[in-house]
């Protein structure tokens, strides 16, 4: 279903690979889903692991792999406390994966788990949008899309709305429609986190030297609208 929704998606992986193929090392993504940018890694022979959540996702992206005679090194973890015997040049969380986490205890495990699998001089690099006041006077009302995939025709209608509003979590249902008829149906929950607010976990998580951009060019961060890229240095 991921693919569905989300395997057109591309804004993001040149930039993905480009800084893979910066890293002086081993490359990790964490969230590596169905392989929408790990897969893309592969193929440039950078070498890359992955780990996700989701067992189901992961049987997807060897199978994808297969047809394109590649070899995935990727595991089944917890961003909070996977344990890996690798030491990484890079660690990658595209796609707001890192907004899954819902406290701030788990967002700094989180943080900290990351450092611990970095070697010296590593970076982290993860991307979220900033919590503009637009998107959450969205909250409540149901958007519409059409989704034209090989596969056919889809609709998804999507509705969030806060589930919490003093910690700052969201809840969105998203359906897909398939010729009229529900295909399927599932939730999802993420936590808001400001720049400042994250400036403070990084540095909680011992990371003392971080860049945060308004996009996957490099351009500054200025505006509430732009996607907050953030690349971060294990000292």
């Amino acid at each position: 279903m991921y693919d569905i929704i989300y395997g057109s998606y591309r804004e993001d992986i040149e930039f993905y690979k480009k800084e893979a193929k910066k890293a002086a090392g081993k490359v990790l993504e964490v969230g590596c889903g169905t392989g929408r940018i790990y897969l893309e890694l592969l193929k440039e022979g950078i070498d890359a692991y992955g780990i996700d959540i989701s067992r189901c996702m992961l049987d997807e992206l060897r199978a994808k792999a297969k047809t394109l005679g590649l070899e995935p090194k990727v595991s089944l973890g917890d961003m909070r406390d996977f344990r890996l015997k690798e030491r990484f040049a890079l660690i990658i969380v595209p796609f707001r994966s890192f907004l899954y986490n819902l406290t701030t205890e788990d967002q700094l495990k989180t943080l900290k788990n990351f450092r611990r699998h970095l070697q010296k001089g590593g970076r982290l690099i993860l991307n979220f949008f900033y919590p503009d006041i637009e998107r959450m006077m969205s909250f409540g009302k149901e958007s519409e899309e059409l989704i034209v995939t090989d596969k056919g025709e889809y609709g998804l209608r999507e509705k969030s709305y806060f589930i919490d509003e003093i910690n700052q979590i969201i809840e969105t249902l998203a359906t897909v429609y398939k010729e009229g008829e529900v295909f399927w149906k599932g939730t999802y929950r993420y936590a808001l986190i400001y720049k400042r607010e994250f400036e403070l976990l990084l540095r909680l998580a011992g990371f003392k030297k971080w860049e945060v951009y308004g996009g996957f060019d490099y351009r500054p961060l200025t505006s509430y609208k732009q996607e907050m890229v953030w690349i971060a240095e294990r000292g």
